[in-house]
């Protein structure tokens, strides 16, 4: 720890009872300047992580883990340090996590080499600095969702082509440069593993089992909140609890997640505040149970390359071959709506559509596993080829789905029952304006526009993580199973 935190812990540690002398203006002064220290070697931004928003895991693992220790440090470049900024999520997810995900793939060897490493300080210039995502002024404080789009979509330099300069006595960086990003460097997709219920007054997968499940596959970065024996902790011995802990948006801190060791019961956690006197060499071991009960709020996994489906082609040497369109979609009264769609048989040999389901589904926006489908049979109709005859179906919105984002998804033939030539045209999606969800509303009425557009395919370049055919179609086929 360099002697500016050294200092800083001396602040940190003043009994509070030393505020009773003071008058209330005095306290609060002297409050806001604990809180602007945390800012200067924390910085992750817990209360603007839309969990909702992100691509989740959506199954729990029930696995058995016939593991007993794994440890990925030795893929990880040397523990690095912050220095007085907020910028920690840039240090877990670029330079310690991204870095040892390239070594793991082969594509770097030697991450003690700083053109084998992910510069935290380009990532941090090439987060928005404003909408919904921002980062916050002055280098005090990100979040994981515009860290990991950033990567997926930019990429992000070395850290001998944009290094952070420090000298154990001086750090220097400019908060407000312009990123370069490396597109030979990106990430192929991110997701969530696990969270606590902070995020949404439930939580998901946060137990020990479901995070060293993920850990065999690769190194994790968490979100956690930090007490005073964190904040000074010097040994290789285990964290097993913490008192105090600092309330507010600057008490959360990100840090890689390396490992995990039985005999210790225990995670091992990999810091950015040097590796001279904080921890273990910069490392740390936190019990497993405080671990998923009070010290992380959420766990993330990322691959350099996207996610493998069922099939990497949708065509077929059948003749049959059947084609969706959504014409509308409109509330109708008493809490029901109408969907009017097309089906074009585009084959040489009619088609009956009672010899194939078309399901209409309402699913959550970057979360295909809530779903709810509204239609799963259509109209009955014997179509000619070349012919097109338009259907429509009435329906209600689930009670279950709850207020947010949402798509609807028209599927012919899902489980591809006629063995349709041209799978890419039996999907339909229904968005709002310009291909973005649209709102479900507490009082449950959607804002789909007047005019549908032609929309296949919900992959962009703008949105990563949106869903592409082939990706639904596995969802399906694996969740009839």
């Amino acid at each position: 720890m360099s002697k500016f935190r050294s200092k800083i812990l001396v602040w940190l540690l003043i009994p509070c009872f030393t505020f009773t002398s003071c008058d209330e203006e005095t306290a609060n002064e002297v409050l806001a300047i604990v809180d602007e220290i945390l800012n200067l070697f924390m910085g992750y931004d817990l209360e603007n992580e839309d969990i909702d928003d992100q691509e989740k895991a959506e199954d729990e693992t029930d696995a058995v883990i016939t593991d007993s220790y794994v440890n990925w440090e030795s893929k990880c470049p040397p523990v690095g340090n912050q220095g007085e900024y907020g910028t920690c999520v840039a240090w877990a997810s670029a330079y310690c996590f991204k870095t040892a995900l390239n070594v793991i793939d082969g594509t770097w060897s030697d991450p003690t080499q700083a053109s084998q490493q992910c510069s935290p300080v380009d990532l941090w210039h090439l987060l928005p600095t404003s909408g919904t995502y921002a980062k916050a002024a002055n280098c005090e404080g990100s979040n994981f969702e515009p860290a990991f789009d950033v990567m997926i979509n930019k990429g992000v330099a070395t850290m001998s082509s944009v290094p952070f300069k420090y000298n154990g006595k001086n750090m220097k960086m400019n908060c407000d440069a312009t990123g370069t990003g490396n597109t030979s460097n990106k990430l192929g997709e991110y997701r969530v593993v696990a969270y606590s219920a902070a995020y949404d007054g439930q939580g998901h997968g946060m137990t020990v089992n479901n995070i060293k499940y993920y850990l065999k596959q690769g190194p994790l970065v968490i979100g956690a909140q930090l007490g005073n024996r964190f904040m000074k902790w010097n040994s290789s011995a285990v964290l097993s609890y913490d008192d105090d802990t600092y309330n507010g948006q600057h008490a959360y801190h990100a840090i890689a997640l390396v490992g995990f060791d039985d005999s210790k019961h225990a995670f091992r956690v990999r810091n950015s505040w040097g590796s001279d006197d904080w921890g273990d060499k910069g490392s740390i071991w936190v019990d497993y149970d405080f671990f998923v009960k009070q010290f992380c709020f959420g766990v993330w996994t990322a691959s350099n390359k996207k996610a493998s489906t069922a099939s990497a082609s949708l065509k077929s040497t059948s003749n049959n071959d059947v084609k969706v369109t959504v014409v509308s979609d409109k509330e109708i009264g008493n809490g029901n709506r109408k969907v009017t769609y097309t089906v074009t048989n585009n084959g040489s040999s009619s088609i009956s559509t009672a010899d194939y389901p078309i399901s209409y589904i309402l699913f959550k926006a970057k979360h295909f596993a809530k779903r709810y489908v509204v239609m799963d049979q259509a109209e009955s109709a014997t179509i000619k080829p070349g012919q097109t005859v338009e259907l429509s179906h009435v329906y209600a919105i689930p009670a279950e789905a709850t207020d947010g984002k949402y798509f609807m998804l028209m599927i012919a033939d899902p489980t591809d029952e006629i063995g349709d030539k041209n799978r890419n045209d039996n999907f339909f999606y229904v968005t709002g304006e310009a291909g973005l969800p649209f709102m479900l509303t507490q009082n449950r009425l959607f804002d789909v526009p007047q005019t549908i557009a032609e929309v296949r395919s919900l992959a962009n370049d703008a949105d990563p993580n949106a869903y592409r055919n082939s990706e639904i179609e596995y969802s399906l086929k694996k969740a009839k199973k």
